[in-house]
């Protein structure tokens, strides 16, 4: 059974966390531990969930921007690497207290299968500094 908003209390709706989704973000760079997979930038898919106490106000755009601007100068050889990298840029940037992001890198394994992670990374940011 479903309760209406009159129904819950008060301080869970102010604490009620938004929810901002992504998905196929499409960015170029260098990433691999082979030699040949860093000879040219390649893509990578990202799709990312970004939680926060308050409205995060970013478009699409924006965030590929970003993201471009974070990725451009990186070469990592691990996609673990650059994901804990990019959660990072987004806590500092981004008021979001949760982020879901997943990396996949389409052509890792030839035209065979795409590889890809996920992360789930949490920050507690009901604490005032």
């Amino acid at each position: 059974m479903h309760k209406a908003i009159a129904d819950i209390p008060e301080e869970r709706l102010l604490n009620a966390p938004y929810l901002h989704c992504e998905d196929n973000l499409t960015v170029q760079t260098i990433v691999g531990v082979y030699e040949w997979e860093r000879k040219a930038e390649r893509p990578l898919i990202l799709s990312l969930q970004l939680v926060s106490a308050q409205p995060l106000y970013l478009t699409r755009t924006l965030i590929e921007n970003q993201l471009m601007i974070w990725i451009s100068p990186c070469r990592y050889r691990l996609l673990e690497t650059l994901a804990e990298y990019l959660t990072q840029r987004m806590f500092a940037q981004w008021n979001c207290s949760r982020i879901v992001l997943e990396v996949e890198k389409p052509g890792a394994m030839g035209d065979l299968a795409r590889v890809g992670i996920r992360i789930t990374r949490h920050i507690d940011r009901s604490q005032n500094d």
